[in-house]
């Protein structure tokens, strides 16, 4: 005991939980709560007040690609690590690129994707190529580093503690902090006792306080997210989770269903798709042959009868080829059933058939109307979905066959398609060309409206082939979208936008 009649603390035995930063990671967390107000500048606040990107969100993308690459020295560049680079700095600078919304959208979401699995891929050699187990491992990578989040700001207070400037920084910032509830006070009865004094006060803290506040708000939802991206580098660069056999273990807890009620399960669908081949067979026929049934007025009532329902067919048969094989116990040899091998190939067959008679309705269709973004898109999922069926097929033939690694791989190539296609130039010149040859019977310049600045150099072709009344209409159509362009400021700016101005002055 000591002279107050305490015992004295003693430092606890054994070694710290305080997690130790190396200098690097000390420097890298401050670039990272950097980045956090990155996005909110960037992408963020035009996202949500205009709902429009472009130059900003790629750079956010690229900046946080950078951030990662460099992060951990000594990363050994693998094929497969070079590719994953290749496509994140492609499709971030698709999002400049391409004035259309949700393929900017999608860009973003998919170039996110990349960048958070590379960051899983370099903390083991077997997340460096796409497993079986892809689905988890995609999950694992998004979510881990939630759990890891006060590193960023751990790191930042321990670099802090090294220096004394931070030290000096750290404790200002406190004392601050301590003394605002009383200053706030103190200001509101001196501006109660003197209207003088009320009046400066005001002056400045008119401008000051909604710097404040909105300086406040970015904070909130910006260092989260600097957090968020150190994390999923510091939490990759120590990883030793999501082995093959805890995967595994994993699956084999779920499969809860005999094999046998698995496959009798897809039976009922089956008998079904074969009553309604035989009953639609006329139908079937004349999509192949681009002949229109008797009992149908038009091409349009044609097309769209039960085009979308196919479309939700195709998906109900994939969630439930999904579900009878994932939970479906294993035979004691531990394989899967020939029935239900057997019960599997025959809905993707059913399955594939159908998609072939909408994608067919869907060609007939567009040959005598034209394309719209409705129907490119519905027309590329439908092909999609087709691909991975047919992957499915091959998996269930070849055991050794890496589903997901086709999927994964048919996925990126289709989406590459549709995002570097500029499917709404694409859109508006196919319809004019249809429209120059004589195959089409007018020039819809409405369409213009639901197409994006993309689609405006196509619609200078139109100019001397459609009446004054529908020039006038069509200048009206693209001034607007130019106003928009105009409105807008330097991180929503795409080429598209640029070259759509550009083609107008050269008009006028």
């Amino acid at each position: 005991m000591n002279d107050a009649g305490f015992m004295p603390m003693e430092a606890p035995l054994g070694k710290s939980n305080e997690v130790s930063f190396s200098k690097r990671e000390k420097i890298f967390s401050f670039v990272a709560a950097a980045l956090g107000f990155v996005f909110i500048k960037c992408f963020a606040a035009p996202f949500l007040i205009d709902v429009r990107m472009g130059l900003g969100a790629a750079v956010f993308l690229i900046l946080t690609l950078v951030f990662s690459l460099a992060f951990k020295k000594g990363r050994k560049i693998t094929p497969s690590k070079a590719l994953r680079t290749v496509l994140c700095v492609l499709f971030s600078a698709n999002i400049f690129i391409s004035a259309n919304f949700l393929i900017q959208s999608l860009c973003f979401i998919f170039s996110a994707m990349i960048l958070v699995y590379d960051c899983l891929a370099d903390s083991n050699e077997r997340f460096d190529r796409i497993r079986k187990m892809f689905p988890a491992d995609i999950f694992a990578a998004a979510f881990r580093p939630l759990s890891d989040m006060c590193a960023c700001p751990g790191a930042m207070k321990s670099a802090a503690d090294k220096n004394n400037a931070g030290k000096a920084v750290k404790n200002a910032l406190l004392g601050l902090a301590i003394a605002l509830p009383s200053t706030i006070v103190v200001g509101v009865l001196l501006m109660n006792a003197d209207s003088g004094f009320a009046d400066i006060l005001t002056s400045i803290t008119d401008g000051g306080l909604r710097s404040v506040l909105i300086f406040a708000a970015q904070a909130v939802i910006g260092l989260p997210v600097g957090f968020y991206i150190f994390a999923m580098c510091h939490a990759a660069s120590d990883c030793d989770e999501s082995s093959d056999e805890y995967c595994l273990q994993r699956i084999a807890a779920v499969r809860f269903v005999p094999s046998g009620a698995a496959a009798f399960s897809a039976v009922p669908l089956c008998v079904m798709y074969v009553i309604f081949f035989f009953s639609q067979i006329s139908y079937f026929l004349s999509s192949f042959a681009s002949r229109l049934p008797s009992d149908m007025a038009s091409y349009s009532e044609y097309a769209r009868r039960g085009f979308f329902e196919l479309c939700i067919v195709a998906l109900i048969n994939l969630a439930v080829i999904i579900g009878i094989n994932l939970f479906s116990k294993y035979g004691e040899d531990g394989k899967k059933s020939k029935f239900l091998k057997i019960m599997t190939v025959t809905l993707c067959v059913f399955t594939i058939l159908l998609i072939v008679t909408a994608v067919s309705k869907m060609a007939m269709y567009i040959s005598v109307y034209g394309l719209t973004r409705l129907r490119f898109y519905t027309s590329w999922f439908m092909l999609l979905l087709g691909v991975l069926f047919i992957g499915i097929i091959i998996s269930v033939i070849h055991n050794k066959f890496n589903l997901s690694k086709f999927a994964v791989t048919a996925f990126t190539v289709m989406f590459a398609v549709l995002s570097f296609s500029n499917a709404d130039r694409l859109i508006a010149e196919y319809n004019i060309g249809r429209y120059l040859n004589g195959t089409l019977p007018s020039a819809d310049i409405t369409m213009f409206r639901e197409l994006s600045a993309d689609a405006v150099p196509a619609a200078e072709k139109l100019r001397g082939h459609i009446s004054q009344t529908e020039e006038e209409k069509l200048d009206e159509i693209l001034e607007s979208k130019l106003q928009e362009f105009h409105k807008a400021d330097i991180r929503t700016v795409t080429v598209s936008e640029l070259m759509a101005e550009r083609c107008q002055n050269e008009r006028l």
